[in-house]
């Protein structure tokens, strides 16, 4: 699952984890040392030091038909291999996961559903570094790179003697017509809103017709962010993740305007300015990949609508430097039960003795073992083998169900839902034929000791032996909601569900934090399963030894009996929900 956390064992965060970390108030700067505005964990016991009799490694075992603990424990051991270094999108470790995902997928004879026959599909992932010889100069003034001006794109822009013309507000400006910004840079001011500056820096944003291209203008409050958008690393160079832009802080307006910001009325034309804004684009060294496979559909008509079952085949990559694996577990567990979520606590005198106890004990029977690879079995090695094991049984059935069904493994997650973005904007098959989608991100815990989330009010959400969150099954189609309630009832899973993430304005707004968002925004109803969070969420103790596997199990098989009663059923489920804006910026 997406973070929205500053974390310090990833080399960068991508702007939609920033963002998410920072609420504006006016005259207020943006905090980047706590991580989100939520209310306060109320004071619980500490949970049990987690046992586990399962290995550190595993013998590969050949997989059945049927869903079972051992084959997903076969399957996760290898997945969350130290080999793959942490699946990180764009480096060798998630090329391989990739490899090893398309060729189970051809095992079990799913049909290729990537690029030109393959099961690929690749994202035209790059690598920018930006020239400190990068110039804007407005009304004869030089402009500082980094502190006054920045710029989003996806290779070199240059403007000579452009001028620049007002055209309002970001998100509530009437469009100009052409004939006013013909040849001209159209200047948006950006509203001092979160969600306005996810938008401005993430999101796509309508420029009128003819425009040169256009200058957003961010709040004095966010002028953090004038620079953070020049910072080395990865990108995905398409149209969906937001065209090219120029990036100014509040005081440049003085230099392109005589007039005051206050008083600008849209089409007031400003100064002329000279803009070279260089950068070095390379591909990436390795692709980052989705993986799409189809099962399909066994019935002649029906064939042609797909029920979506997905995953992310992504994690975090490696720390920079190998620390004690026992230590960061007894640390979290006792200080940060929510891993990654409760980077802010920094532990008391009282834990750290109870800290310092615990691990003495430890090495009367285990030697100290260094560790720098975040394996990401929970997230989301879970819910990827999860997926691998519901298309072996689905293929294996004598009578395939009616509809096609649709396996995606997204890359990209961990980046802000990169993969899921991906696909949808550039779907392999018709957006509109998809029924639904269902996916799976952290499938893996869940136990009484976890503690899996808060409730809106604050209060610490806590698993079971028969635990499952649902996230937005009822927000586009109450009939898909009601769908898997019936299925879990009908077929005696017996799980119970916890919708208390799902809560409307949730600080910790997961619906828009896995893949399901990409495909609930072009109104696909969606139900995200999840057994919640832990203390080893985005952690070096994310490891397979740790995972309760016949609980993936009992989930897998849920999923497994809703993806066939939709694939079965006479009718798709009933959008009866307002739709979502698919340009617009999510918010639970």
């Amino acid at each position: 699952m997406s973070a929205v956390v500053i974390r310090t064992v990833q080399c960068a965060a991508s702007i939609r984890t920033l963002l998410a970390a920072v609420t504006l108030a006016a005259g207020a700067l943006p905090s980047f040392v706590n991580a989100q505005d939520v209310p306060k964990s109320q004071p619980v016991a500490t949970a049990p030091a987690p046992r586990t009799t399962l290995p550190l490694k595993l013998a590969p075992r050949p997989t059945k038909s049927a869903i079972t603990a051992d084959d997903l424990m076969t399957r996760l051991y290898i997945f969350a291999d130290d080999s793959l270094m942490g699946r990180d999108a764009g480096t060798e470790g998630s090329f391989k996961a990739t490899e090893l995902l398309a060729r189970e997928a051809k095992r079990l004879g799913l049909q290729p559903a990537g690029d030109s026959g393959t099961f690929f599909q690749t994202l035209p992932l790059k690598s920018k570094k930006v020239d400190p010889m990068s110039s804007f100069i407005a009304g004869g003034a030089s402009l500082e790179l980094g502190k006054e001006w920045g710029f989003m794109s996806g290779s070199t822009m240059t403007f000579n003697d452009t001028p620049v013309v007002f055209g309002g507000v970001m998100g509530e400006q009437s469009l100009l017509p052409a004939e006013q910004v013909a040849g001209k840079l159209v200047v948006l001011t950006v509203p001092a809103s979160r969600s306005a500056l996810q938008q401005a820096l993430e999101g796509n944003v309508d420029v009128p017709a003819g425009a040169s291209g256009i200058v957003l203008v961010l709040p004095q409050q966010a002028a953090g962010y004038v620079g953070y958008v020049l910072s080395t690393g990865l990108f995905v160079d398409d149209p969906a993740f937001g065209g090219p832009r120029l990036i100014v802080g509040a005081t440049v307006m003085s230099k392109l305007f005589t007039s005051p910001a206050s008083e600008l009325k849209a089409g007031t034309v400003g100064t002329s300015v000279n803009v070279k804004a260089i950068l070095d684009v390379v591909p990436s060294p390795f692709p980052a990949r989705n993986v799409v496979a189809i099962l399909p559909g066994s019935d002649p008509k029906l064939k042609h609508q797909y029920v979506a079952v997905g995953a992310h085949s992504d994690h975090v990559g490696m720390s920079r430097r190998a620390v004690d694996h026992d230590s960061v577990l007894t640390f979290n567990r006792i200080v940060r039960p929510g891993g990654a979520e409760n980077d802010d606590k920094m532990g008391n005198a009282e834990q750290f003795t109870q800290i310092n106890a615990e691990l003495a004990e430890m090495r009367k029977s285990s030697p100290t073992r260094r560790d720098s690879i975040f394996n990401g079995a929970d997230d989301d090695g879970s819910g990827s083998v999860a997926v691998q094991e519901i298309a072996e049984l689905l293929s294996t059935m004598k009578v395939k169900p009616k509809r096609s069904t649709l396996f995606v493994w997204h890359v990209g997650e961990e980046k802000g839902l990169w993969g899921s973005k991906f696909f949808t904007a550039h779907s392999t098959v018709a957006r509109d034929s998809i029924v639904a989608q269902l996916n799976i991100d952290m499938v893996g815990r869940g136990s009484a000791t976890d503690v899996t989330g808060i409730s809106k009010e604050g209060q610490d959400l806590r698993g079971g032996p028969d635990y499952l969150q649902l996230v937005g099954s009822r927000r586009l189609s109450t009939e898909l909601g009601d769908l898997v309630e019936s299925v879990n009832k009908a077929k005696t899973h017996n799980l119970l569900f916890d919708y208390g993430m799902d809560a409307n304005d949730h600080p910790m707004n997961i619906y828009c934090r896995s893949d399901h968002y990409e495909y609930a925004k072009w109104g696909v109803p969606v139900t995200f399963f999840t057994t919640g969070g832990h203390s080893a969420y985005h952690q070096l103790t994310d490891e397979p030894q740790y995972i309760d596997y016949p609980h993936i199990e009992r989930v897998a098989k849920l999923i497994a009996d809703v993806a066939q009663e939709l694939g079965n059923r006479p009718g798709r489920p009933v959008v009866n929900q307002a739709k979502l804006d698919p340009r617009g910026v999510c918010k639970q």
